[in-house]
Order: C-alpha cells, then structure tokens, then sequence
C-alpha cells in the first residue's frame, strides 16, 4: 500500500514537470514581492471556497517566480486533493517533499519554492509546515479550503509563521477583465460609452456571479455546475471531516441558508420547518452546521452589531453566499430576487476588503427612529480597535417616494446612533447625493460602487 501511494507520488509530480505550468488568468490577490527561499520564510496562505481559482492563483505565482530566472525543478506543486491519496496519513508530506528533493537534488542546496494545494485533506499538516519553515531553505505556499486556516485561527504550532489571504470568486473589477472590457476601478474615469457597458456588464455580473468555470456555460449548466461545487464540499469537506450523519438535513439546509443569502435565517424556525416535514435534526446540529458551511466559505454570517461578542448569539444572524451566482443556484425564485443578488454582491465587496477578518468587523444594525426600528444592512468596522464606522445600504431603487423616505430615514437614524455624517446607499443605477438630519447620504450605482 505504502509502495502505491509513494507511485501516486512520483506520477504526480512528473506529470507536472512534462505538463508545464498553465497560462491563467491574473487574479488581483497580492500576495506581495517573491522571498528568496530561506529557512524562517513566513508561509503565504491562500484560503477560500473550493474552486474559486486557488490553484490558478499558485501558477500565476510560479509564473512570476519563472520570469525571475528560477528553473521550474526548483518548483515543487502537489495537490493533495486527489482520491487516490485517501486514507491520508502525516508520512505523506515527508514522502511528497523526499521524493521531490530526490528528483531535484540541486533544489535541496539552493533553495526551493514549495507549493502545497489544498493541505488540509492532511493530519498535522500544520506541524508538518513548521518543521519545513525551521529546516528548510525555501519558499512556501499553501491553499486550503477552511476558514481554520486564516492568520486567526491557525493551530498554535504554526501561528506567526504565515500570512493568509482570502480569494474569492472574481471581483467585478475582474469579471469586466475577464471578459475583454479593460481595467476598471473606482479612480478610473468613466466616459458615457463606459456607462451604458458598466451597466450592462454589472447586470451581468450579479447573474453569472465570479466563478471561472461557469462563464462560458449556459444558465441551467452553471447552475448544475454551483450545485455539485457546493454538494461536492458539504460531502468531502464537512460529512467525511466531521463525520456528520444526517446527509439529508446537511444538504436540505445548505439549500436553505444559501437561498437565504441576504435575508435573516433563524436556526430555530428552520428546525421546527423540518421537524413538521419529518425531518428528525436538533437545533444544536444547524448550528454546527451553519458553523461547518462557514468554514468552508460557502456563505458567511453578519450579526447585529455589539460591542459584546457574547450579544452574537447564533440563533439567528444574516447570510451570505459567497458568490451571487451561488445564491441564483439554489433560490427557486433567483429571476425575480435581483435585490438578494445585489446585496450578497455588496456584502462580498466589503468581506473582500475588509482590513480584518475577525467576527463583527462587518455588521447589521437596528437603531431606533422615534417609534420606529429602521434596519442597516451593513456597519463596516471593528469597535474593538476603534475603527469608524461606515453605514451602507443596498437597495434596487430609490424611485418609488416611499422607499427612498424608508431608505434615507434608516441611514439618517443610523448616522445619529453611530455618530457619523456619511452613509451609502448602492442602487442598481441611481447616483446622486441626498441631506439628511445628520448628515450626507451619498447615492452609488452598483455598476460604479462595486469596482
């Protein structure tokens, strides 16, 4: 057995030599300049949902280090994300890089840049990487498909040895790219023949969403397409890792929180939902996994805003797909939900830059209005490091009286609360700038706002 696996081994890593390393399309996640290999190097950390352009973003790293001069044996690639690896076993990384340095003897002297795809598949691999940072003349990069791997949460033996980034399916910005309309962001100037295309390009973009893989499929292949990406992760990610049992109420409630995208979801009316359909599953086993779905990117949770962690209960909180293609897959009445659409896009943008990943950096909020409780979509900015913050709101129009009076009363009351003169509202194709009691309300188009 042990013979096969180390077969499996040598195969993968021939193949990629005699393959070359793909031409990708350039993704805007810096991971900063290349560090000559050197024992104490931090690792580089990519984390994000599974098939959100990881992989790519490694060869575009590799592609970088070539036009360096580097010879590609200097370059080890292995993916661990491959069945015949399975059961997976700690002596399998000693054996991916003995057998690389085996093959690539000079590497071993002269420093090499290690690239590990999707390590988490492999018990203590976090010890594993630290034993390489201490030992190794190298240069190490990762990708995992678990939130477990960011700076924050990373196991304590290999804290402070890395730096993580999160990727997301492709911004706007890289969508208009990807499909031959330019460089675009929020400094560039926009003629009117730019509007018209921003415009339509942006109605697009909430319809396709940011994953590669769909661009060129026809809406119902996409969909099928979202729906074994997710399906593929709630299996191997989240029922194997976590020995989860109930695979009918995993599946039937990712299909409900990714559904919700935009919208509350209450953990308890979920599970009274399913207890009068039949379905026998304990609040605390959403709850996990809510948890489980979280870790692996597939959506995220926004709770009201507090200053007290201990307030964000996980009863009920906001959700948001990853991607607003991802919530178009499983909502049956997508078509029609534009404003669920733009939402989980404006919420992406934010998680996207936002300049910390800890829990309540980006919030919802209540605040009161005489009589009346006004909600805010999104308050941007951590209390625990005194961060101002920002008050946005996604709506589709303004046009109707009574939406704008709800709109601007909300983020008039918002000002107030949080003791700030600005707010955003993000609209599908309004701009303009509107006085309030408190303050400037500043009018975006989606198309303007989210490059």
């Amino acid at each position: 057995m042990r013979s096969e696996l180390h077969n499996v081994v040598v195969e993968k890593l021939e193949d990629f030599y005699a393959s070359g390393i793909p031409t990708t399309f350039e993704r805007n996640l810096s991971l900063g300049d290349v560090a000559a290999p050197a024992t104490g190097n931090l690792v580089q950390v990519i984390v994000g949902v599974r098939r959100c352009g990881k992989t790519y973003r490694l060869y575009q790293e590799m592609h970088r280090i070539l036009a360096l001069g580097v010879d590609l044996r200097s370059i080890l690639y292995f993916n661990f994300d491959d069945e015949r690896l399975k059961p997976y076993d700690v002596a399998l990384l000693d054996d991916v890089v003995e057998t690389f340095f085996a093959m690539n003897p000079k590497a071993k002297d002269e420093g090499a840049y290690l690239f590990f795809d999707e390590i988490q598949e492999v018990p203590e691999w976090g010890t594993f990487m630290r034993r390489m940072v201490d030992t190794q003349k190298a240069s190490i990069y990762v990708t995992g498909s678990s939130s477990k791997m960011l700076s924050l949460q990373m196991a304590t033996e290999f804290r402070g040895r890395s730096l993580s980034r999160e990727l997301f399916p492709m911004s706007f910005s890289e969508y208009l790219r990807f499909h031959g309309h330019g460089s675009h962001t929020a400094a560039t100037a926009i003629t009117s023949s730019d509007r018209a295309r921003l415009r339509h390009e942006c109605g697009r973009y909430l319809a396709q969403g940011g994953f590669i893989a769909t661009q060129a499929l026809e809406p119902s292949d996409a969909v099928q397409l979202l729906q074994e990406y997710a399906n593929r992760t709630v299996n191997y990610d989240i029922m194997e890792r976590y020995s989860v049992s109930n695979a009918r109420a995993a599946s039937l409630f990712l299909s409900r929180c990714i559904a919700s995208s935009g919208r509350e979801l209450s953990v308890n009316k979920v599970r009274n939902d399913f207890k009068s359909r039949g379905i026998a599953v304990s609040r605390e086993t959403l709850s996990q996994l809510l948890t489980y779905y979280e870790e692996a990117f597939l959506l995220f949770t926004v709770r009201n805003y507090s200053v007290a962690l201990a307030d964000n209960a996980r009863s009920s909180a906001k959700v948001y797909a990853v991607d607003p293609a991802l919530f178009s897959a499983f909502s049956p009445a997508a078509s029609s939900d534009t404003g669920q659409r733009l939402e989980t896009a404006v919420f992406n943008k934010l998680r996207r830059e936002a300049p910390t990943t800890r829990r309540g950096s980006i919030s919802s909020a209540i605040v009161v209005d005489g009589a009346t409780r006004r909600e805010i979509d999104f308050v941007v900015g951590d209390e625990l490091v005194l961060e101002t913050p920002q008050l946005i709101q996604a709506s589709i129009s303004l046009a109707d009286e009574a939406t704008r009076r709800r709109e601007l009363t909300a983020c008039s009351a918002g000002m107030r609360q949080f003791g700030v003169s600005e707010a955003t509202i993000v609209t599908l194709d309004e701009e303009g700038e509107a006085e309030v009691p408190g303050g400037l309300v500043r009018i975006v188009p989606a198309w303007k706002w989210l490059l």
